[in-house]
């Protein structure tokens, strides 16, 4: 592997996407393209983790991974940044075409069968752009915030559905 790769996931690491964040930034200057930033949490992993082994969550996150790779164009970049975490830059993009992507990438995620995992994995995706002056680094923290917003829904429409009132932060 590479400096700067995540052996699990074959991606970039979570230094090497803030380095092409940084490096992009600095090109965007010069050609104005616009970019988008997908920032993906893959939902329940934890649980996997403790019901099905470690393996099983190393399963998750290796198809979670190639389905990334083989839903994004070969321009576009992906990274493994947390435990659970993967970021993409897509070129080109604004965040309304971006979630036709996040469509596509949903809809063959939730057709992949697991090996370990009963019932579908899905993921927390959210999107920002660089309009409006937005720098990547900030177009990321945005796209972060949102995948947050849509974890506590998906997380209290859950505990709701199970009968359960959720207590707290979700």
């Amino acid at each position: 592997m590479t400096k700067g790769m995540d052996p699990l996931a074959d991606l970039l690491g979570a230094e090497a996407f803030d380095a092409l964040l940084a490096r992009e930034e600095l090109r965007r200057g010069r050609t104005s393209e616009l970019l988008a930033v997908a920032m993906i949490d893959v939902d329940g992993l934890r649980r996997v983790n403790r019901e099905h082994g470690a393996g099983a969550g190393s399963e998750v996150l290796r198809i979670c991974a190639a389905t990334l790779r083989s839903t994004l164009r070969t321009v576009d970049e992906i990274a493994r940044v947390g435990p659970d975490e993967f970021a993409a830059l897509l070129h080109g993009t604004t965040s309304r075409s971006a979630a036709t992507w996040v469509d596509r990438f949903e809809d063959e995620l939730a057709a992949t069968s697991f090996e370990h995992v009963a019932g579908p994995i899905t993921c927390s995706v959210g999107i920002a752009d660089t309009a409006g002056d937005l720098t990547l680094m900030q177009a990321a923290a945005k796209a972060h915030r949102r995948m947050e917003v849509i974890q506590t829904m998906r997380k209290l429409r859950r505990a709701r559905e199970g009968g359960i009132e959720p207590t707290g932060p979700a």
